[in-house]
């Protein structure tokens, strides 16, 4: 069988096609959260994203520590900001965080830096 150009232009193109199409499925539901409790953790430090729907009949998210050897930071990170919630930011206390409204428009993710590891950080699901 002989290939000319423009066959191997519309292989290409179906090829193209159907791989942008599968990443696009991988994408929209890896970053898409269901309502419950996500464990994540890095060189000893642990915690729990809790995302629940609220009266507003939105989500609203948490960090909940569970390890803390001394050398972990917790805290909700708001991706579209780029910025820590509250008012200290990532706190090395072992007590859960306040909820932070994550409706419509959000992408939160509640994340822990180890700070004896590189500062490596973890974090659970984009929600």
């Amino acid at each position: 069988m002989r290939f000319t150009k423009a066959s191997k232009r519309l292989a290409a193109a179906v090829a193209a096609t159907v791989a942008v199409g599968v990443m696009g499925i991988g994408t929209a539901s890896a970053t898409q959260t269901a309502e419950g409790q996500f464990v994540f953790g890095t060189g000893g430090c642990v915690a729990v994203e809790d995302v629940q729907l609220m009266n507003d009949h939105h989500d609203w998210m948490r960090v909940i520590p569970t390890a803390n050897p001394g050398h972990c930071l917790f805290g909700v990170f708001d991706k579209n900001a780029w910025k820590w919630l509250g008012a200290a930011g990532a706190t090395p206390s072992s007590n859960p965080s306040q909820y932070y409204y994550d409706g419509p428009g959000q992408a939160l993710e509640a994340c822990l830096i180890d700070t004896a590891n590189g500062n490596t950080w973890a974090c659970g699901p984009i929600n």
